[in-house]
């Protein structure tokens, strides 16, 4: 770093042209302003994280006559909605929503925050999961 410039060494051409992209854009919309956050990886969530979530949906579920998919879906979007979730567009969506995406790719981290939105929303809801 030198002189409040970042140089990263990209050999991917896919990453270099979508970095590329991201200056460009930035560069006009937002006159050349670029927030960049980097933390630690964390590992991909874990089996028991994931068999937990289910549980928890299915628990919540059926507390709330639902089914554990419309619970999943119900408390990533609230995750989404309050920024704790990523969201993908939603395709021809006139008012800018966002869908939130799988959990298939979140890490142990994301999930850990997505399974507090849960107990949260269960206890607002004053529904007790073990």
């Amino acid at each position: 770093m030198k002189d409040g410039t970042l140089l990263l060494s990209v050999s991917d051409y896919g990453v270099r042209a979508m970095l590329k992209w991201l200056v460009e854009l930035c560069e006009k919309k937002y006159g050349s302003y670029i927030k960049l956050e980097m933390s630690p990886p964390y590992r991909k969530r874990t089996l028991s994280q994931n068999d937990k979530w289910w549980q928890l949906c299915t628990d919540l579920g059926n507390a709330l006559g639902m089914t554990k998919d419309e619970v999943s879906m119900g408390i990533k979007q609230r995750a989404v909605d309050e920024g704790l979730w990523e969201g993908v567009d939603v395709p021809f969506s006139k008012t800018g929503a966002k869908m939130p995406r799988s959990t298939t790719t979140a890490d142990t981290a994301q999930m850990a925050v997505l399974i507090e939105v849960l107990y949260r929303v269960a206890s607002e809801m004053e529904v007790v999961l073990e």
